[in-house]
Protein backbone atom coordinates (compact mmCIF):
# COMPACT_ATOMS: atom_id res chain seq x y z
CA UNK A 1 0.00 0.00 0.00
CA UNK A 2 3.13 2.36 0.79
CA UNK A 3 4.17 1.50 -2.41
CA UNK A 4 1.25 2.14 -4.01
CA UNK A 5 0.94 5.86 -2.59
CA UNK A 6 4.56 6.54 -3.10
CA UNK A 7 3.48 6.19 -6.92
CA UNK A 8 0.58 8.02 -6.67
CA UNK A 9 2.36 10.60 -5.16
CA UNK A 10 5.36 10.77 -7.98
CA UNK A 11 2.96 10.75 -10.64
CA UNK A 12 0.93 13.56 -9.36
CA UNK A 13 3.88 15.62 -8.96
CA UNK A 14 4.94 14.96 -12.36
CA UNK A 15 1.74 15.95 -13.62
CA UNK A 16 1.84 19.63 -11.85
CA UNK A 17 5.38 20.16 -12.79
CA UNK A 18 5.17 19.19 -17.03
CA UNK A 19 1.37 20.85 -16.95
CA UNK A 20 2.77 23.90 -15.47
CA UNK A 21 6.02 22.89 -18.61
CA UNK A 22 2.90 22.51 -21.28
CA UNK A 23 1.64 25.84 -20.55
CA UNK A 24 4.51 28.19 -20.89
CA UNK A 25 5.67 25.82 -23.81
CA UNK A 26 2.23 26.46 -25.59
CA UNK A 27 2.86 30.11 -25.73
CA UNK A 28 6.10 29.62 -26.49
CA UNK A 29 5.86 27.59 -29.70
CA UNK A 30 2.69 25.82 -29.73
CA UNK A 31 3.82 22.59 -30.06
CA UNK A 32 2.12 19.01 -29.85
CA UNK A 33 1.24 17.92 -26.13
CA UNK A 34 0.42 15.02 -26.21
CA UNK A 35 3.30 13.11 -25.60
CA UNK A 36 3.67 14.64 -22.38
CA UNK A 37 0.02 12.91 -21.59
CA UNK A 38 2.04 9.85 -22.88
CA UNK A 39 4.96 10.50 -20.42
CA UNK A 40 2.47 10.32 -17.77
CA UNK A 41 0.73 7.59 -18.71
CA UNK A 42 3.90 5.45 -19.25
CA UNK A 43 5.54 6.89 -15.96
CA UNK A 44 2.72 4.66 -13.95
CA UNK A 45 3.04 1.16 -13.53
CA UNK A 46 -0.73 0.56 -13.54
CA UNK A 47 -1.39 2.36 -16.80
CA UNK A 48 1.28 0.57 -18.74
CA UNK A 49 -1.12 -2.16 -19.34
CA UNK A 50 -2.54 -0.50 -22.49
CA UNK A 51 1.09 -1.03 -24.37
CA UNK A 52 1.62 -4.93 -22.85
CA UNK A 53 4.61 -4.38 -21.23
CA UNK A 54 3.47 -4.99 -17.64
CA UNK A 55 0.36 -7.64 -17.46
CA UNK A 56 -1.42 -6.91 -14.70
CA UNK A 57 -4.04 -8.67 -12.97
CA UNK A 58 -6.26 -6.32 -12.00
CA UNK A 59 -6.77 -3.83 -13.89
CA UNK A 60 -10.12 -1.25 -14.29
CA UNK A 61 -13.14 -1.54 -15.58
CA UNK A 62 -12.67 1.62 -17.89
CA UNK A 63 -9.47 0.93 -18.22
CA UNK A 64 -10.46 -2.25 -20.10
CA UNK A 65 -13.34 -0.69 -21.82
CA UNK A 66 -11.01 1.91 -23.27
CA UNK A 67 -8.65 -1.01 -24.09
CA UNK A 68 -11.46 -2.69 -26.28
CA UNK A 69 -12.50 0.06 -28.46
CA UNK A 70 -9.00 1.15 -29.12
CA UNK A 71 -8.26 0.08 -32.96
CA UNK A 72 -5.96 -2.98 -33.16
CA UNK A 73 -3.38 -2.51 -35.27
CA UNK A 74 -0.88 -5.63 -36.40
CA UNK A 75 2.69 -5.46 -37.36
CA UNK A 76 3.55 -4.74 -41.25
CA UNK A 77 4.87 -3.63 -43.84
CA UNK A 78 1.36 -2.08 -44.67
CA UNK A 79 1.15 -0.76 -41.10
CA UNK A 80 4.54 0.68 -41.27
CA UNK A 81 4.40 3.08 -44.33
CA UNK A 82 0.95 4.14 -43.65
CA UNK A 83 1.51 5.24 -39.12
CA UNK A 84 5.37 5.63 -39.36
CA UNK A 85 7.88 8.00 -41.23
CA UNK A 86 7.79 8.27 -45.11
CA UNK A 87 11.48 7.08 -46.77
CA UNK A 88 11.85 10.86 -47.56
CA UNK A 89 12.15 11.68 -43.47
CA UNK A 90 8.58 13.13 -43.82
CA UNK A 91 6.81 12.39 -40.60
CA UNK A 92 3.65 10.58 -40.63
CA UNK A 93 0.11 10.79 -39.09
CA UNK A 94 0.81 13.12 -35.65
CA UNK A 95 -2.97 12.14 -34.36
CA UNK A 96 -2.56 8.71 -34.14
CA UNK A 97 -4.67 6.65 -31.26
CA UNK A 98 -2.78 5.20 -28.38
CA UNK A 99 -2.24 2.12 -29.54
CA UNK A 100 0.40 3.63 -31.59
CA UNK A 101 2.89 4.81 -29.49
CA UNK A 102 5.84 3.68 -31.35
CA UNK A 103 4.73 5.84 -34.77
CA UNK A 104 3.58 8.28 -32.36
CA UNK A 105 6.70 9.21 -30.79
CA UNK A 106 8.32 8.21 -33.89
CA UNK A 107 6.53 11.08 -35.93
CA UNK A 108 6.81 13.88 -33.37
CA UNK A 109 10.73 13.43 -32.71
CA UNK A 110 11.08 13.65 -36.73
CA UNK A 111 8.22 16.53 -36.99
CA UNK A 112 10.32 18.84 -34.10
CA UNK A 113 13.86 17.81 -34.63
CA UNK A 114 15.14 21.18 -33.30
CA UNK A 115 13.04 21.11 -29.66
CA UNK A 116 15.26 19.81 -27.38
CA UNK A 117 12.26 19.45 -24.75
CA UNK A 118 10.55 17.05 -26.64
CA UNK A 119 13.15 15.38 -27.90
CA UNK A 120 13.84 14.70 -24.33
CA UNK A 121 11.39 13.90 -22.95
CA UNK A 122 10.43 11.54 -25.98
CA UNK A 123 13.91 9.58 -25.22
CA UNK A 124 12.41 8.93 -21.61
CA UNK A 125 9.29 8.13 -22.27
CA UNK A 126 11.22 5.65 -25.20
CA UNK A 127 12.55 2.55 -22.71
CA UNK A 128 9.20 1.92 -21.29
CA UNK A 129 7.88 0.29 -24.16
CA UNK A 130 11.07 -0.77 -25.72
CA UNK A 131 11.17 -3.23 -22.90
CA UNK A 132 8.54 -5.18 -24.94
CA UNK A 133 10.10 -7.17 -27.59
CA UNK A 134 7.65 -6.24 -30.29
CA UNK A 135 7.72 -2.37 -29.64
CA UNK A 136 11.41 -2.82 -30.34
CA UNK A 137 10.83 -4.68 -33.43
CA UNK A 138 8.59 -1.61 -34.76
CA UNK A 139 11.02 1.21 -33.86
CA UNK A 140 13.72 -0.63 -35.87
CA UNK A 141 11.86 -0.83 -38.55
CA UNK A 142 10.56 2.61 -38.15
CA UNK A 143 14.01 4.14 -38.34
CA UNK A 144 13.98 5.10 -34.90
CA UNK A 145 17.73 4.40 -34.18
CA UNK A 146 18.61 7.24 -36.96
CA UNK A 147 16.37 9.86 -35.33
CA UNK A 148 17.68 9.43 -31.54
CA UNK A 149 21.29 9.77 -32.85
CA UNK A 150 20.29 12.70 -34.59
CA UNK A 151 18.73 14.26 -31.54
CA UNK A 152 22.32 13.44 -29.86
CA UNK A 153 24.19 15.11 -32.74
CA UNK A 154 21.39 18.48 -33.06
CA UNK A 155 21.56 18.77 -28.64
CA UNK A 156 25.86 17.60 -28.07
CA UNK A 157 25.67 19.79 -24.73
CA UNK A 158 22.78 18.44 -23.48
CA UNK A 159 23.35 15.77 -20.87
CA UNK A 160 19.67 14.62 -19.91
CA UNK A 161 19.13 13.80 -23.32
CA UNK A 162 22.16 12.09 -24.42
CA UNK A 163 22.00 9.56 -20.90
CA UNK A 164 18.22 8.94 -22.21
CA UNK A 165 19.44 8.73 -25.37
CA UNK A 166 21.88 5.87 -24.68
CA UNK A 167 18.92 3.75 -22.56
CA UNK A 168 17.10 4.00 -25.52
CA UNK A 169 20.11 2.79 -27.50
CA UNK A 170 20.82 -0.03 -25.11
CA UNK A 171 17.21 -1.48 -25.53
CA UNK A 172 17.16 -1.10 -29.22
CA UNK A 173 20.64 -2.87 -29.67
CA UNK A 174 19.72 -5.84 -27.18
CA UNK A 175 19.27 -9.53 -28.79
CA UNK A 176 15.93 -10.64 -29.57
CA UNK A 177 14.03 -13.20 -27.55
CA UNK A 178 17.74 -12.98 -25.40
CA UNK A 179 19.40 -11.62 -22.74
CA UNK A 180 21.97 -8.88 -22.12
CA UNK A 181 25.34 -10.07 -23.41
CA UNK A 182 23.65 -13.05 -25.75
CA UNK A 183 24.95 -13.33 -29.71
CA UNK A 184 22.01 -12.68 -31.66
CA UNK A 185 20.14 -13.40 -34.85
CA UNK A 186 18.77 -10.07 -35.65
CA UNK A 187 19.10 -6.28 -33.44
CA UNK A 188 20.05 -3.14 -34.43
CA UNK A 189 23.88 -4.01 -34.80
CA UNK A 190 23.46 -7.35 -36.56
CA UNK A 191 21.09 -5.55 -38.91
CA UNK A 192 23.69 -2.35 -39.43
CA UNK A 193 21.76 0.11 -38.99
CA UNK A 194 24.72 2.35 -37.83
CA UNK A 195 26.20 2.37 -41.00
CA UNK A 196 23.53 2.41 -43.10
CA UNK A 197 22.80 6.38 -42.41
CA UNK A 198 25.43 8.84 -41.62
CA UNK A 199 24.45 11.12 -38.81
CA UNK A 200 26.48 14.60 -39.30
CA UNK A 201 29.12 12.72 -41.21
CA UNK A 202 29.62 10.37 -38.68
CA UNK A 203 28.77 6.97 -37.74
CA UNK A 204 26.38 6.23 -34.93
CA UNK A 205 29.09 4.03 -33.25
CA UNK A 206 31.26 7.39 -33.58
CA UNK A 207 28.53 9.67 -32.34
CA UNK A 208 28.55 7.85 -28.82
CA UNK A 209 32.15 7.56 -28.80
CA UNK A 210 32.01 11.75 -28.83
CA UNK A 211 29.23 11.49 -26.32
CA UNK A 212 31.22 9.43 -23.60
CA UNK A 213 34.20 12.03 -24.40
CA UNK A 214 32.13 14.88 -23.88
CA UNK A 215 30.63 13.86 -20.97
CA UNK A 216 33.93 11.58 -19.48
CA UNK A 217 32.41 13.27 -15.87
CA UNK A 218 29.23 12.14 -15.26
CA UNK A 219 29.05 8.86 -14.53
CA UNK A 220 25.38 8.32 -15.09
CA UNK A 221 26.23 8.83 -18.96
CA UNK A 222 29.23 6.73 -18.97
CA UNK A 223 27.63 4.19 -17.05
CA UNK A 224 25.08 4.02 -19.50
CA UNK A 225 27.02 3.94 -22.64
CA UNK A 226 29.17 1.14 -21.30
CA UNK A 227 26.20 -0.62 -21.25
CA UNK A 228 24.88 0.24 -24.96
CA UNK A 229 28.83 -0.95 -25.98
CA UNK A 230 28.02 -4.47 -24.43
CA UNK A 231 25.43 -5.53 -26.98
CA UNK A 232 27.34 -3.28 -30.06
CA UNK A 233 30.16 -5.38 -29.42
CA UNK A 234 29.02 -9.07 -30.16
CA UNK A 235 29.07 -8.45 -33.33
CA UNK A 236 32.40 -8.89 -34.99
CA UNK A 237 32.34 -6.61 -37.82
CA UNK A 238 30.41 -4.02 -35.73
CA UNK A 239 33.06 -5.06 -32.73
CA UNK A 240 36.47 -3.65 -34.79
CA UNK A 241 34.85 -0.77 -36.05
CA UNK A 242 34.18 0.27 -32.43
CA UNK A 243 38.04 -0.93 -31.33
CA UNK A 244 39.06 0.78 -34.14
CA UNK A 245 37.23 4.43 -33.89
CA UNK A 246 38.43 4.23 -29.65
CA UNK A 247 35.67 2.09 -28.27
CA UNK A 248 38.64 0.59 -25.58
CA UNK A 249 40.48 3.75 -25.55
CA UNK A 250 36.39 5.09 -24.14
CA UNK A 251 35.85 2.81 -22.39
CA UNK A 252 39.17 2.69 -20.11
CA UNK A 253 39.12 6.07 -19.48
CA UNK A 254 35.50 5.69 -17.95
CA UNK A 255 36.54 3.26 -15.38
CA UNK A 256 39.83 5.27 -14.78
CA UNK A 257 37.98 8.35 -14.25
CA UNK A 258 35.34 6.66 -11.65
CA UNK A 259 37.38 4.21 -9.68
CA UNK A 260 34.65 4.16 -6.84
CA UNK A 261 31.82 4.15 -9.04
CA UNK A 262 30.27 0.29 -8.98
CA UNK A 263 27.68 1.32 -12.14
CA UNK A 264 30.90 2.49 -14.28
CA UNK A 265 33.14 -0.42 -13.42
CA UNK A 266 30.33 -2.69 -14.30
CA UNK A 267 29.55 -1.73 -17.13
CA UNK A 268 32.82 -1.14 -18.37
CA UNK A 269 33.71 -4.64 -17.36
CA UNK A 270 30.74 -6.19 -19.27
CA UNK A 271 31.77 -3.90 -22.38
CA UNK A 272 35.45 -5.48 -22.18
CA UNK A 273 34.29 -8.76 -22.21
CA UNK A 274 33.65 -8.72 -25.78
CA UNK A 275 36.04 -5.68 -27.38
CA UNK A 276 39.52 -7.92 -26.08
CA UNK A 277 38.22 -11.03 -27.33
CA UNK A 278 41.04 -12.12 -30.34
CA UNK A 279 39.45 -13.05 -33.82
CA UNK A 280 40.26 -15.22 -36.88
CA UNK A 281 39.90 -14.48 -40.44
CA UNK A 282 37.96 -17.28 -41.68
CA UNK A 283 38.38 -18.91 -45.25
CA UNK A 284 35.23 -16.86 -46.50
CA UNK A 285 35.92 -13.23 -45.27
CA UNK A 286 34.51 -13.47 -42.12
CA UNK A 287 35.70 -12.59 -39.05
CA UNK A 288 34.91 -15.04 -35.87
CA UNK A 289 35.80 -14.10 -32.54
CA UNK A 290 38.53 -16.90 -31.23
CA UNK A 291 36.96 -17.00 -27.60
CA UNK A 292 34.68 -19.56 -26.32
CA UNK A 293 30.67 -18.17 -26.90
CA UNK A 294 29.48 -20.95 -24.87
CA UNK A 295 25.91 -22.28 -25.78
CA UNK A 296 24.89 -18.97 -27.27
CA UNK A 297 27.48 -19.08 -30.05
CA UNK A 298 25.29 -21.43 -32.93
CA UNK A 299 22.93 -17.72 -32.99
CA UNK A 300 25.68 -15.68 -33.88
CA UNK A 301 25.89 -14.12 -37.70
CA UNK A 302 27.90 -13.02 -40.16
CA UNK A 303 27.14 -8.98 -40.45
CA UNK A 304 26.23 -7.95 -44.69
CA UNK A 305 29.73 -6.28 -46.13
CA UNK A 306 27.34 -3.61 -47.12
CA UNK A 307 26.41 -2.98 -43.71
CA UNK A 308 29.66 -1.64 -42.47
CA UNK A 309 31.01 -0.25 -45.35
CA UNK A 310 29.54 3.18 -44.17
CA UNK A 311 31.40 2.25 -41.02
CA UNK A 312 34.62 1.73 -42.58
CA UNK A 313 34.59 5.25 -44.56
CA UNK A 314 34.57 6.43 -40.98
CA UNK A 315 38.10 4.61 -40.23
CA UNK A 316 39.62 6.70 -42.84
CA UNK A 317 43.39 5.43 -43.91
CA UNK A 318 43.50 1.66 -44.16
CA UNK A 319 47.21 2.04 -42.98
CA UNK A 320 45.97 2.72 -39.54
CA UNK A 321 46.56 0.39 -36.54
CA UNK A 322 44.60 -2.77 -36.75
CA UNK A 323 42.17 -4.18 -33.92
CA UNK A 324 45.01 -6.67 -32.70
CA UNK A 325 46.82 -3.99 -32.84
CA UNK A 326 45.21 -1.49 -30.65
CA UNK A 327 44.42 -4.11 -27.91
CA UNK A 328 48.41 -4.66 -27.95
CA UNK A 329 49.05 -1.61 -27.03
CA UNK A 330 46.36 -1.11 -24.66
CA UNK A 331 46.53 -4.79 -22.63
CA UNK A 332 48.35 -3.35 -19.87
CA UNK A 333 46.22 -0.21 -18.91
CA UNK A 334 43.15 -2.70 -19.72
CA UNK A 335 44.70 -5.64 -17.25
CA UNK A 336 45.30 -2.64 -14.34
CA UNK A 337 41.95 -1.56 -14.38
CA UNK A 338 40.62 -4.87 -14.36
CA UNK A 339 42.95 -5.25 -11.37
CA UNK A 340 41.96 -2.08 -9.91
CA UNK A 341 38.20 -2.69 -10.17
CA UNK A 342 38.90 -5.92 -8.55
CA UNK A 343 40.69 -4.69 -5.05
CA UNK A 344 38.13 -2.08 -5.18
CA UNK A 345 35.06 -3.97 -5.38
CA UNK A 346 36.40 -7.24 -3.60
CA UNK A 347 32.89 -7.99 -2.23
CA UNK A 348 31.00 -7.40 -5.31
CA UNK A 349 30.29 -10.61 -6.98
CA UNK A 350 29.08 -8.99 -9.78
CA UNK A 351 32.09 -6.95 -10.84
CA UNK A 352 34.47 -9.73 -9.86
CA UNK A 353 32.73 -12.23 -12.23
CA UNK A 354 33.35 -9.77 -15.25
CA UNK A 355 36.79 -8.73 -13.97
CA UNK A 356 37.76 -12.29 -14.51
CA UNK A 357 35.93 -12.50 -17.78
CA UNK A 358 37.95 -10.20 -18.76
CA UNK A 359 41.09 -11.57 -18.18
CA UNK A 360 40.04 -14.71 -19.63
CA UNK A 361 39.43 -13.73 -22.26
CA UNK A 362 43.07 -11.82 -22.42
CA UNK A 363 44.90 -14.94 -21.61
CA UNK A 364 43.42 -16.21 -24.65
CA UNK A 365 46.49 -14.46 -26.59
CA UNK A 366 49.55 -16.21 -25.29
CA UNK A 367 51.06 -12.83 -26.52
CA UNK A 368 49.46 -11.22 -23.35
CA UNK A 369 50.49 -13.96 -20.57
CA UNK A 370 53.64 -11.79 -19.81
CA UNK A 371 51.43 -9.12 -19.35
CA UNK A 372 48.94 -10.69 -16.49
CA UNK A 373 51.90 -11.75 -14.88
CA UNK A 374 53.80 -9.02 -14.22
CA UNK A 375 50.91 -7.00 -13.40
CA UNK A 376 51.08 -6.40 -9.84
CA UNK A 377 47.86 -8.44 -7.50
CA UNK A 378 46.65 -10.10 -10.99
CA UNK A 379 47.64 -13.36 -10.38
CA UNK A 380 46.56 -13.06 -6.61
CA UNK A 381 43.27 -11.94 -7.43
CA UNK A 382 42.66 -14.95 -9.28
CA UNK A 383 43.54 -17.15 -6.71
CA UNK A 384 41.62 -14.95 -4.57
CA UNK A 385 37.99 -15.15 -6.15
CA UNK A 386 38.58 -19.26 -6.39
CA UNK A 387 39.40 -19.45 -2.61
CA UNK A 388 35.97 -16.76 -1.97
CA UNK A 389 33.39 -17.34 -4.17
CA UNK A 390 33.13 -21.25 -4.86
CA UNK A 391 29.75 -21.18 -5.85
CA UNK A 392 30.11 -18.47 -8.97
CA UNK A 393 30.13 -21.29 -11.76
CA UNK A 394 31.03 -18.76 -14.47
CA UNK A 395 33.70 -16.93 -11.75
CA UNK A 396 35.59 -20.32 -11.38
CA UNK A 397 35.90 -21.21 -14.85
CA UNK A 398 37.06 -18.15 -16.02
CA UNK A 399 39.66 -18.05 -13.29
CA UNK A 400 40.45 -21.37 -13.32
CA UNK A 401 41.34 -21.76 -17.34
CA UNK A 402 43.48 -18.04 -16.83
CA UNK A 403 45.65 -19.53 -14.29
CA UNK A 404 46.02 -22.93 -16.28
CA UNK A 405 47.27 -21.01 -18.84
CA UNK A 406 49.62 -18.61 -17.51
CA UNK A 407 50.86 -21.72 -15.41
CA UNK A 408 51.85 -23.62 -18.67
CA UNK A 409 53.69 -20.53 -19.97
CA UNK A 410 55.42 -20.38 -16.42
CA UNK A 411 56.19 -24.18 -16.94
CA UNK A 412 57.72 -23.88 -20.05
CA UNK A 413 59.56 -20.90 -19.08
CA UNK A 414 62.73 -21.55 -16.37
CA UNK A 415 63.97 -17.92 -16.37
CA UNK A 416 60.04 -16.23 -16.10
CA UNK A 417 59.22 -18.65 -13.56
CA UNK A 418 62.05 -17.36 -11.93
CA UNK A 419 61.42 -14.17 -12.06
CA UNK A 420 57.72 -14.56 -10.81
CA UNK A 421 58.62 -16.00 -8.12
CA UNK A 422 60.80 -13.26 -6.76
CA UNK A 423 57.96 -10.70 -8.11
CA UNK A 424 55.37 -12.54 -6.21
CA UNK A 425 58.10 -12.10 -3.02
CA UNK A 426 58.57 -8.35 -3.69
CA UNK A 427 54.72 -7.89 -4.14
CA UNK A 428 54.38 -9.82 -0.87
CA UNK A 429 56.97 -7.43 0.73
CA UNK A 430 55.69 -4.70 -0.10
CA UNK A 431 52.39 -5.90 0.85
CA UNK A 432 53.85 -6.37 4.30
CA UNK A 433 55.58 -2.85 4.42
CA UNK A 434 52.30 -1.28 3.62
CA UNK A 435 50.41 -2.92 6.31
CA UNK A 436 52.80 -2.06 8.59
CA UNK A 437 52.88 1.57 8.29
CA UNK A 438 49.24 1.60 8.12
CA UNK A 439 49.08 -0.07 11.58
CA UNK A 440 51.28 2.17 12.39
CA UNK A 441 50.00 5.18 11.53
CA UNK A 442 46.95 4.24 13.08
CA UNK A 443 48.94 3.78 16.51
CA UNK A 444 49.63 7.03 16.18
CA UNK A 445 46.78 8.45 16.29
CA UNK A 446 44.65 6.71 18.66
CA UNK A 447 47.55 7.43 20.92
CA UNK A 448 47.52 11.13 19.37
CA UNK A 449 43.91 11.53 20.53
CA UNK A 450 44.04 9.26 23.98
CA UNK A 451 46.66 12.49 24.30
CA UNK A 452 43.90 15.12 23.86
CA UNK A 453 41.17 13.34 25.66
CA UNK A 454 43.59 13.33 28.77
CA UNK A 455 44.45 17.21 28.49
CA UNK A 456 40.78 18.02 28.28
CA UNK A 457 40.07 16.01 31.03
CA UNK A 458 42.75 17.62 32.90
CA UNK A 459 41.69 20.92 32.23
Amino acid sequence: MAKLLTTMFQSCRQLHVLRRYRRRQEILCGTPFKVFNLYLTLSSRHSLINFGIIQRKRASRSKEKDKKKSPRLGPSMITGRLLGPTASGEPGNMNLPWSCAIYSIVNWMRAYKGVEGIQTLCLKVLPFLLEDEQQRQTAQNAGLTDIVLHAMVMFPQSEQLHIAAFHTIVLLARPHGGREGMLFHSSMTAAGIFGANQQDGKSGIAVMLDSMQRFEDNPVLLAMSCWALVNIALAPEQKAVLVRLGGIQATTNAMYRHPFSAEVQFRGLFALINLVIPFVEMSDGNRQDAGDAGDDAEDDVAVPVAAVAAMEEELGDSNQPTERQIIDELVSSITSLVVRAMKNFCSSEAILNRACLVLHNLSLTEDYHTTLLWTPQCYQMLEWCLANYQTDQVLQQSATGTLHRLQLTLSHNEDLRARFSDSIRTQQHLALEQAHNEARRLHEQQEALMANEQVEAEE
